[in-house]
């Protein structure tokens, strides 16, 4: 592998490329480069460059070199280096005005991602941003911004006693607040270099409890709880595992056939539990905890939605994506029924079976939807859609599906599809799928509505205005709290 080198900062303006052969000492360092390269590549992540800021110490160059005039001293000064087939070159470049104040920083990290996407325009793969993890902690966009770099490597300082959060904890939960999370760690130069990916990139799941500081587990996971439940438990131990650089330990539960995925067992695992009951309205306090709990078994339902997963809905529908053979299958019905995409699926989702003993005024989260709200949504939907199809996702379905009759259903009841997956797993998949859906209050369909691209149109019942009303499953801090008074509207 080669690269050459560009400096995107330096005194004056030059307009004019000046290629010289790249030094002996800048030479010795490509193998740490390669490494760094290829944990991005294991994700399937292809580098085209590395914006190397605040590294001359550790890029070996030297004050003799011809190219170190605007390379040398401050740590913040910055190089640019791409791979390229062949001989490795140095190109000198003119460049923008520095940023000194730290008001400026996020500005100049959003000119170096401007600069290296001129500098090389079409060219596939991410510019890869390398600097200490206490300057990139400084030049940090404010939370809710977008983050300019998609591919980041963080050197941690060199002097253990220096490191302030032990495995760069709070430098990973920052960077998922912003949508990315650790993928790696690379020894380079007696240090190590923290990776991280862009969330929506990730498409591996397993081994990414990189030098862990603890443990998190859910002994608990298929108590108390179906499917849905079961989704968002475990949504909530794995994100909590990125965010703070834990090890997440399950028992054996069918997401793991299902899905793919390869975690650690819990068996044999003892830890304090942290217990939080249904419905619970304080469930997500301990991710905004100064110092958050770790080595810890929690347990709850926790299906009311963390600010900070705002940024991580591609990851959780790659995390929960069927095995190929089952994902195949369900979308050749897919592809079928909607005759290549050209017909809209409409599906609907009617809970009845326990919520039929369930339903009262002690416990009013579980009142049933009427059926007639279904039917008149769809009254209303129905002539402006593109010639549209209606599956109807429910327990009860010889009540239900009569009830639906003036409209053009399909059912996943027969062939290969119907054949691979239990039921509720081929609603689940199909609901997910829809392009309009109308959900319940049900975790099973709320969360199939989360995990849906984000072109599905969804739609919540309101049992104050005894209509369904658009909704949108990421927006929602307070899901269940919003049916705690369903039967003060009665019929």
């Amino acid at each position: 592998m080669r690269f050459s080198l560009n400096n995107l900062f330096g005194r004056d303006r030059d307009t004019s490329a000046i290629f010289l052969p790249i030094t002996g000492s800048l030479e010795s360092e490509r193998r740490h480069l390669a490494s760094l390269i290829a944990t991005f590549k294991e994700q399937s992540a292809g580098i085209r460059s590395v914006v190397a800021v605040g590294c001359h110490e550790w890029l070996g160059t030297a004050e003799t070199d011809p190219v170190d005039a605007t390379l040398t001293n401050e740590r913040s000064e910055t190089a640019l280096l791409r791979t390229v087939a062949g001989a490795s070159l140095v190109r000198k470049l003119g460049a923008v005005a520095e940023h000194s104040e730290n008001k400026h920083s996020a500005n100049r990290l959003d000119s170096l991602a401007v600069q290296a996407r001129e500098l090389f325009g079409p060219a596939s793969g991410d510019d890869l941003l390398l600097l200490p993890a206490d300057l990139l902690d400084e030049m940090m966009a404010p939370v809710g911004a977008d983050f300019s770099f998609r591919a980041i490597a963080a050197l941690l300082p060199k002097a253990p006693e220096k490191r302030d959060d032990g495995n760069g904890w709070r430098l990973r939960r920052a960077l998922f607040d912003r949508g990315l999370i650790c993928i790696g760690c690379v020894p380079i130069a007696g240090t190590k270099a923290l990776c991280f990916l862009a969330s929506d990139a990730v498409r591996s799941f397993d081994h990414l409890d990189i030098e862990p500081r603890g443990n998190i587990t859910m002994s608990g996971l298929t108590e108390y709880g179906l499917f849905g439940n079961q989704l968002f438990r475990y949504a909530c131990v794995k994100l909590y595992a990125f965010r703070h650089g834990l090890t997440p330990a399950f028992p054996q539960w069918e997401g793991r056939q299902l899905f793919g995925l390869g975690d650690k067992s819990c068996a044999g695992l003892s830890f304090p539990t942290l217990e939080y009951p249904a419905f619970a309205d304080n469930d997500r306090e301990f991710w905004d905890a100064d110092d958050p709990p770790i080595n810890i078994d929690l347990k709850g339902y926790f299906q009311e939605l963390p600010e900070c997963w705002r940024k991580h809905r591609p990851l959780l529908r790659h995390m929960f994506e069927l095995v190929p053979e089952l994902r195949h299958s369900i979308e050749g019905w897919h592809d079928q029924v909607t005759e290549g995409g050209r017909r809209t699926l409409v599906a609907i989702h009617l809970r009845r079976g326990d919520y039929r003993k369930l339903q009262n005024e002690t416990t009013p989260w579980f009142r049933i939807v009427p059926e007639g709200w279904y039917v008149e949504w769809l009254r209303t939907i129905w002539p402006t859609l593109r010639d549209p199809i209606l599956f109807i996702g429910t327990d009860d379905p010889h009540a239900i599906r009569p009830l639906f009759e003036k409209f053009e259903t399909v059912s996943a009841t027969g062939g290969s599809f119907a054949q691979a997956l239990p039921h509720y797993i081929r609603d689940f998949e199909i609901l997910r799928r829809a392009d309009y859906l109308a959900i319940c209050n049900s975790s099973f369909s709320r969360m199939a509505a989360i995990l849906a691209p984000s072109t599905q149109k969804c739609f919540l019942p309101s049992f104050e205005s005894q209509c369904f009303e658009p909704y949108d499953p990421w927006m929602d801090p307070d899901f269940w709290p919003r049916f705690a008074d369903s039967w003060l509207h009665k019929e």
